[in-house]
């Protein structure tokens, strides 16, 4: 049997105005007042058949189907079974007819021009990154020069002002004023 919330309010406010008075002691006895006092809440929990009512409610019935019980799936799991078990006695006279369209030779000659090709491919990677690279390497030359490097900094340096100015400019403007309201 559950304690009456009622007492367990009563014995934690006995012990809270022992606690002003006197020691710890009576601090752990409040304390265990309010932990029984809580205890003694009933729990927030939604009623039985909630979820359902919510549906029904809402037009929208849960769909309490079991997929095996229709006649149609039946049918097409049935189908796939003896589809599967002819292929499994068809398959290796299949294979052995497959295996003499194709010889050992064929299979290591195309291994090895594919391998060709993949060489090749490699090969036109490296070479356009070679070329990148040199391309890379005569731009920072000229950027590197005091010149260009005076030019790039005044270009940042004029980019940078103007992104201020713009944003000083068009959060000055703001203003709720013309915001419909929600």
């Amino acid at each position: 049997m559950r304690p009456k919330p009622q007492d367990a309010l009563n014995r934690w406010l006995a012990a809270e105005q022992l606690d002003s008075s006197e020691s710890s002691e009576s601090a752990d006895t409040a304390d265990a007042a309010l932990r029984e006092l809580f205890e003694a809440l009933p729990l927030l929990a939604p009623a039985a058949g909630f979820a359902d009512r919510v549906f029904a409610r809402a037009g929208l019935q849960p769909v309490r189907r079991d997929v095996f019980a229709s006649l149609g799936l039946r049918l097409v799991l049935a189908a796939s079974l003896v589809a599967l078990s002819l292929g499994a006695i068809w398959l290796p006279p299949a294979l052995r007819a497959l295996g003499g369209l194709v010889s050992l030779s064929e299979v290591v000659a195309l291994g090895v021009r594919g391998m060709a090709e993949v060489s090749h491919g490699l090969v036109l990677v490296l070479r356009l990154g070679e070329w990148l690279y040199s391309l890379g390497k005569a731009l920072s030359g000229l950027l590197l020069a005091p010149g260009a490097l005076a030019t790039l900094a005044t270009c940042l340096l004029v980019s940078g002002l103007a992104f201020y100015f713009l944003r000083v400019h068009i959060s000055g403007e703001r203003s709720f004023r013309y915001v419909d309201p929600i």
